[in-house]
């Protein structure tokens, strides 16, 4: 899918196409998808909405924008990054993030799932979202009898992403656009040390 058409696709959830994003020691877009295998004692918040609500997408907009407030999600102009999929067909995806900004009027879980780039129909989320200085994931996603979005913080702290970027960076099978983003993320966002106990 070329620029264009994602900017006009993204118009329908309220969100403004800004600019595609390189690696710049961003956390790859597939780790950031990782945030749903993640738990609560790595920072995990959700708010879901049970699927038969009957105000489902209000609600499950409200709980994403509250998320989004609380942990300080948005940057100047409401501005984040996007999580998008640049492949032509049903291929091998190739996944890069995309800096939107937040409009005014917007349907996240509505609109914005129907297009095919947040999710597969309205109702049914499938996203990933990084704030601009790549400290929170903001996932949405579906479950059996739910949807709803949820939260990390501090990513390069939770292991399970750390070791699954360490995987897919020293795979020769790995895209090397991939393998390069995860190698400078990783360089940029070394494993914090823990200190000794007397």
């Amino acid at each position: 899918m070329k620029e264009a058409e994602f900017a006009a696709s993204l118009a329908d959830a309220g969100l403004q196409w800004c600019a595609a994003e390189g690696a710049d020691g961003t956390l790859p877009v597939a780790a950031a998808w990782l945030a749903a295998s993640c738990r609560r004692e790595d920072g995990r918040r959700d708010e879901t909405v049970r699927r038969d609500d009957p105000q489902l997408i209000e609600k499950a907009n409200d709980g994403w924008f509250r998320l989004a407030l609380d942990y300080g999600f948005f940057g100047d102009d409401r501005e984040f990054l996007l999580g998008v999929n640049h492949a032509d067909d049903d291929s091998v995806p190739i996944l890069r993030w995309a800096r939107v900004r937040l409009r005014e009027e917007w349907d996240i879980m509505g609109a914005g799932a129907a297009t095919g780039v947040l999710g597969s129909a309205a109702g049914f989320p499938e996203f990933a979202m990084l704030s601009l200085d790549g400290n929170v994931i903001l996932r949405g996603t579906t479950w059996q009898e739910s949807i709803g979005s949820l939260v990390v913080p501090d990513p390069h702290r939770v292991q399970i992403i750390r070791d699954y970027v360490v995987r897919r960076s020293a795979n020769p099978r790995t895209p090397a656009a991939e393998r390069t983003e995860g190698e400078t993320w990783l360089r940029t966002h070394p494993p914090e040390q823990v200190p000794e106990q007397e």
